[in-house]
Formats: C-alpha cells, sequence, structure tokens
C-alpha cells in the first residue's frame, strides 16, 4: 500500500463508517436504507481507488477502474431515488418500488452491453510507471452517450424535485435540510464535472488525482456535517463512538504510512523479513498502543460535539432546585419561560396549562388569554399518548383546528412536550425556533424530556398546595360569609329605625324657620349620613341574601348596549369604555339580572381606580375594557383597568369583606360580586399585570329548562 491511497482510505474509512451509522440508526425506514446505499456508493468509489493505486499489475487496476467507472453512473440514480422521499424518508410520491427499480437498472443494462468497452482508462502517477490511476475518456461511443445523458437527467431531475419541496417546505428544519444537501450534493457533481473536463484538456495525472483526492475529502466532510449540523439523521451516541473508533484508525494508518512504512522496508531488506507478516504486526501494535486512548477520544469528541448539553445539565441542575420551593402558578411558569428563553435562545416558550373547569387548555400569556385548547381534541390527546417532546412537523396540521394552527405557525412553533403527571396531562409547553435559526438536536430534546417530566411533577405538586390553600380559604370565606348573615339579620332592624329617625328629623328641620346656614349645614349633614347609613345597608343585604340563580335566554346584543349606556353615565371625558365581544350575535342562557349586576360592580370598581389615578394626573388617560369570550362548556367576562391598581400583598384580601384600598366606600362591593358568580355555580379571578388590573369571571353554560 503507498502513499498516494492514504486520503481514499482515510475517506473510505469516514463514508463507510457514516454508512453504517445511517443504517444502524433505522434499518426499516426507507431514507436510511437508500441514504446508506448512498454514502456507500462513495465509500465504494474510495475502495475502488485504493485498489487502483495500490495494483502493479495493469489488470488489477483495471479492474478497480471498472468498479469505479459502474459507481460513477449508479450515483445520480440513486440521488435521484433520495431526491423523491427526502426529507420525512416515506414513499416517494413520484416513485413506487418498481420505478425505483427501473431507474437503478436502466444504468446497469446499459453498462452490461456496453462490457468492456467503458470510457475508464489507466494513466501511470509515478515517473516508475507502476503506479496507476484513473481517468475518464469523453468519446462519442452510444453507450457511454446514453450514460452519460442518463446521469444527467437524473441529477436534473433530483435538483428540480429538491427545489419544488424546497418552495412548499414550512418547516424551518425541512428547508434547511432540503437546501443543505440540494447545494452539497450539487457542489459534488459538478466539481467532478469540472474535475474531468480540466484533465481532459489541461491537466497532468497528478494534477488530477489531487484534485479528485480532495473532492474525495469533500465528500466525507459533507456528510458528516449533513449528520452532525442539520441533523437529517439522529444518530444520537452511536455518532461519537464511531467517530472514536475512526479517528483511531486514522491515526493508525497515518503514522503507518509517514514512518512505520518506511522502517519497515527498511528492515525487510535489512534481514530479509518478510513485509506483509512485519506489516501486519505492526499494525496489531499500533492498535493495541493506542486502543488505552479510546475513551479519552471519545470524551474529548463528546465535549466537542455536544458542548452545550454540558451546559445544559448543569444549568437545569441549579434550576431543579430553586424550583425545590413552592411558587404560585404566575411565578413557576414565568420562571420556566425565562429560563427556557435564556438557556436555548429561543424567541419564544408558550404555556399551555389544564383549567379543570373548562376541562380545556387555557395559555398562560397575559396578552393572550382568551385562548382555549378543548382537553378532547386532537393536539392534547397525541402529546398524551406519545409522552414526549414532539416536532411540529411531525404532527398532522391537518386534525389541528384551523385557529389553532394559524395561531403556531405565527408563534413559529418548532416542538411541543407535555406536562404529565401520573398519565394526567397538566398542561404543555410550545417552543419557538431560535434565536440563531439552529435545530434542537436530539440531546437536547432528551433532556428537554427530563426536565419537562420534573417540572410536572414539581407543579403538580404545586396544585395540591394551592388546593389546600383554596379549600382553607374557601372554609375561612364561609365562617365569616356565615357570620356576616347572622350579624347582617341582627342589626338591619335596629339600623332601619335610626334612619327613619333621620329622614323625619331633616324633613321637620326643612320646614321650620332656622338660620338659613345653621339650617342648611344640619341638613346636609343628616342627608350624608343617612345615604352613608343606607349604602351599609344596602351591600350587607346583598352580600348575606341567599338568592338562587334564574337563567333564562338573553339578548346579548340589547344586554350590553344597557350595560354600555350604565357605564358611559358614570365616566369622565379622560376614560375609554370598550366591549369585546366574541360572542358575536348569539343568544345565551344566563341570569341576566344577576350577571348584570356582576359585571356593573366591577365595571364600577374600574371606573374608581381610574379616577383615582387621575386625581394624581389629571392628564391620565384611562382606558377600561369588558371582553367576552366562550367555550364549550363556560363564558368568560374579562374586566380589564389601567388604574392604580391592587399590591400583590393584598390580591387575596380583596374579595374580604370591609376590605377596601379607597378614600371612600363600604368594602363590600367586590365581596358582593364574589358572592353573586357563587350564586351562578362560578368563580371571579384577579390578575395583576404591569399597569393593568384584571378580574376574569368564569361561569358554567346553563341549558334552558
Amino acid at each position: 500500500m503507498n502513499i498516494y491511497s492514504l486520503p481514499a482510505v482515510i475517506a473510505f474509512t469516514i463514508n463507510f463508517s457514516i454508512s453504517l451509522m445511517v443504517l444502524l440508526d433505522n434499518p426499516g425506514r426507507s431514507l436510511n436504507k437508500w441514504f446508506s446505499a448512498f454514502i456507500f456508493i462513495f465509500s465504494a468509489w474510495n475502495l475502488s481507488e485504493i485498489i487502483i493505486l495500490n495494483s502493479t499489475q495493469s489488470e488489477n487496476a483495471l479492474l478497480g477502474a471498472q468498479i469505479l467507472y459502474r459507481i460513477i453512473f449508479l450515483a445520480p440514480a440513486i440521488f435521484f431515488i433520495i431526491a423523491d422521499i427526502f426529507p420525512k424518508g416515506k414513499k416517494g410520491k413520484t416513485f413506487n418500488m418498481w420505478h425505483q427499480i427501473l431507474i437503478i437498472g436502466l444504468p446497469i443494462i446499459v453498462m452490461a452491453f456496453s462490457f468492456p468497452n467503458f470510457a475508464i482508462f489507466l494513466a501511470p502517477l509515478s515517473k516508475s510507471g507502476n503506479i496507476y490511476y484513473y481517468r475518464i475518456k469523453i468519446t462519442s461511443d452510444p453507450s457511454f452517450i446514453i450514460l452519460l445523458s442518463l446521469a444527467t437527467v437524473y441529477i436534473l431531475g433530483g435538483t428540480i424535485l429538491l427545489i419544488k419541496k424546497l418552495g412548499k417546505a414550512k418547516i424551518i428544519r425541512e428547508r434547511d435540510q432540503i437546501r443543505f444537501l440540494l447545494y452539497g450534493i450539487i457542489i459534488i457533481f459538478i466539481g467532478y464535472i469540472l474535475i474531468n473536463i480540466f484533465h481532459e484538456h489541461h491537466g497532468r495525472i497528478v494534477s488530477f488525482y489531487f484534485l479528485s483526492t480532495l473532492l474525495t475529502l469533500f465528500i466525507g466532510l459533507f456528510f458528516f456535517a449533513a449528520i452532525m449540523q442539520f441533523k437529517i439523521f439522529r444518530l444520537s451516541r452511536l455518532v461519537s463512538g464511531s467517530l472514536a473508533y475512526t479517528f483511531l484508525s486514522s491515526i493508525v494508518l497515518a503514522v503507518y504510512f509517514l514512518i512505520i512504512r518506511g522502517l519497515s522496508n527498511s528492515l525487510s531488506h535489512l534481514f530479509h523479513i518478510n513485509s506483509f507478516l512485519f506489516n501486519a504486526g505492526v499494525i496489531l501494535i499500533l492498535v493495541i498502543l493506542i486502543r488505552p486512548f479510546e475513551s479519552r477520544i471519545q470524551h474529548f469528541i463528546d465535549r466537542l460535539l455536544y458542548r452545550n448539553i454540558y451546559h445544559y445539565r448543569r444549568n437545569m441542575l441549579n434550576f431543579s432546585q430553586k424550583l425545590i420551593k413552592y411558587h404560585s402558578m404566575d411565578s413557576f411558569f414565568q420562571a420556566i419561560i425565562d429560563f427556557l428563553k435564556s438557556n436555548f435562545y429561543l424567541k419564544k416558550v408558550i404555556v399551555f396549562f389544564k383549567e379543570e373547569e373548562s376541562d380545556s387548555f387555557k395559555i398562560w400569556q397575559p396578552e393572550k388569554n382568551n385562548l382555549f385548547i378543548s382537553a378532547d381534541s386532537y393536539l392534547p390527546h397525541y402529546l398524551s399518548s406519545k409522552k414526549s417532546g414532539s416536532e411540529f412537523y411531525e404532527i398532522n396540521h391537518q386534525k389541528i383546528q384551523s385557529d389553532y394552527l394559524r395561531f403556531f405557525i405565527e408563534n413559529q412553533a418548532v416542538i411541543f412536550f407535555p406536562l404529565l403527571f401520573e398519565s394526567k396531562m397538566l398542561g404543555f409547553i410550545m417552543l419557538s425556533e431560535k434565536v440563531n435559526k439552529k435545530t434542537f438536536t436530539q440531546e437536547e430534546i432528551e433532556i428537554l424530556n427530563i426536565f419537562f417530566n420534573e417540572s410536572a411533577n414539581t407543579y403538580s405538586r404545586n396544585l395540591m398546595i394551592d388546593k389546600v390553600k383554596e379549600e382553607e380559604h374557601e372554609r375561612s370565606r364561609v365562617e365569616k360569609m356565615a357570620a356576616i348573615g347572622q350579624m347582617t339579620a341582627g342589626i338591619a332592624h335596629e339600623i332601619r329605625n335610626p334612619l327613619n329617625t333621620i329622614s323625619t328629623s331633616a324633613e321637620t328641620l326643612i320646614n321650620k324657620k332656622l338660620e338659613e346656614d345653621t339650617k342648611h349645614e344640619l341638613l346636609t349633614y343628616i342627608v350624608e349620613e343617612s345615604t352613608r347609613l343606607n349604602n351599609l345597608l344596602t351591600d350587607f343585604l346583598k352580600l348575606s341574601r341567599n338568592k338562587s340563580a334564574h337563567p333564562q335566554k338573553t339578548d346579548i346584543i340589547r344586554f350590553f348596549e344597557k350595560l354600555t349606556y350604565d357605564v358611559d353615565t358614570k365616566l369622565s371625558d379622560n376614560i375609554t369604555f370598550r366591549i369585546n365581544n366574541n360572542l358575536l350575535h348569539d343568544n345565551i342562557i344566563i341570569d341576566q339580572d344577576l350577571v348584570y349586576q356582576l359585571l356593573l360592580n366591577l365595571l364600577k370598581n374600574g371606573i374608581d381606580a381610574i379616577s383615582e389615578k387621575q386625581a394624581l394626573n389629571p392628564d391620565f388617560k384611562g382606558l377600561l375594557s369588558l371582553t367576552i369570550s366562550q367555550t364549550k362548556s363556560i363564558y368568560q367576562f374579562s374586566v380589564e383597568d389601567n388604574g392604580m391598581g391592587i399590591a400583590k400583598e393584598e390580591t387575596e384580601k380583596v374579595f374580604d369583606p370591609f376590605f377596601t384600598t379607597k378614600s371612600v366606600g363600604t368594602g363590600l362591593g367586590l365581596s358582593v360580586s364574589a358572592n353573586i358568580a357563587e350564586i351562578l355555580n362560578g368563580n371571579i379571578q384577579l390578575q395583576t399585570l404591569k399597569n393593568v388590573t384584571r378580574f376574569i369571571v368564569t361561569i358554567p353554560k346553563n341549558k334552558k329548562k
């Protein structure tokens, strides 16, 4: 074996290793089989060069050249088939199995009829004339013209197929894969054609050898980059181990050719030792000596190829320790979003959590708070059954509702991860594309699967804690309400008598002849106190009244016209009120009196909050809004204002009786609203966002009896 064949040996080692890795990754997959065959064709090309370069007799070298001739005209046919099934590896839409056999069979038939008159010749590479290399001779022979025409048609046809798929591909990863394969294969074929044209007219055989060797090495690097950078195949840990063996083999070959070969020839000549046995023994010793370095080399390759993985693992361990403590749902999801964005350089992370009341998944995102995905729809079922991360392109888009699909595409969805606890789906996370446009590696997906499994366990624990807290809070609130009811019933009679007395006295004083200033001051005082006491009594009675709901068919348009009129009468010039009605013109079944009172209370509360802020800043422009939406089982009313806001430490007290942050008021308005929501079998939630206070009322749908 001579030094000229060293690049071909190294290229053969790389291509053959990659070919086996691709096949073993998924032997049953069509794309793996054909792509493995395609890479194997080039490793056979390298092997043919090795045979040619190391043959001392022209007959043996010519055999290698004839093998190479067949390979050159088979490669375009395999490329044509790959272009049809790439990138997903399913059966091509254009060619079935018989078409594929015909595509491969045509050049084989032509070469069979033209044997042995192949347009490939040998030329001496060295001055001694005992080292040969091949050259393709462009001739007018019909068989050569047919083979050349077939190769051209296959290359152009495959290129056209990939260009069409590139235009239709919607997934960034698929576009990158198609583009990379398209450009790489075209460069390989064009490069080979140019090298032969150059050699035909100007080049010496040594120049052709060096150019062809560079192309051979480029092919090996191309397949390596296709797998590692663009993830055409997910070979995971198999890659680093195989690369370690390949690296070791290359070192053995390089040391042998550069050092040992010259030494062995000298020793063979000096001591008349059988060169073949000596060479075999030397290579065996080299392999034994280098073998202990295999684990270190593999570790080095791991750190080189998967350097981000070690970084992710360390950061995730630190982050998981932070999540051990209890976090509210808002802080829990916000922490996860911030962590994923900063560590994986994501544009967006969107969380969908399970809402037990509506039996649907709701988006956790302040600016998009009305998106619901039913729990019995396709996407949650798919993620729950797969139990691991699923890339967006793998999911059947036709089964996803058009509104949701549009939302995912607009937000550049790339991969989804379920939050599963004991086979129960608590939610799922959507990750967008990365800022640097890089795709997710298989190792990243595996780490994220582990991360989200742990996050689901933590989230489930937090939900249990929230439920216990809610039960305790509810028990406390019920006890308070019971005490208030008893107190209200007892003092109602006592309050009304003084009110009647004050009112009668006021009328008497008005009729008497008193000094005007004294009379006006006294009467104003009595009227103000009467009004205050009456308001207090009214709120008390609302709070304690055990009324039942009476749902009926309601004209939603007229309902909101009346509500708008009542709200407009209470607005100042610098407050804008708007209603976002997503129910369109539907007639809905609700207790319109109770719902009307509840919404009016919340809207008046928002007006008061804005007015307090305007008292500090007269130029402040207030915004008050009411948003209505629905799912199959609930109505949802969201009241927002940009007023004074509520401090986080006070959010748990706002529904307690007598609690108020206003300078005036009874502190019973929100308690009354919460009581009405309970009567309607619904609930009220408070969200305090930046510059926005939002009350969300959820009411189950009723069927008219």
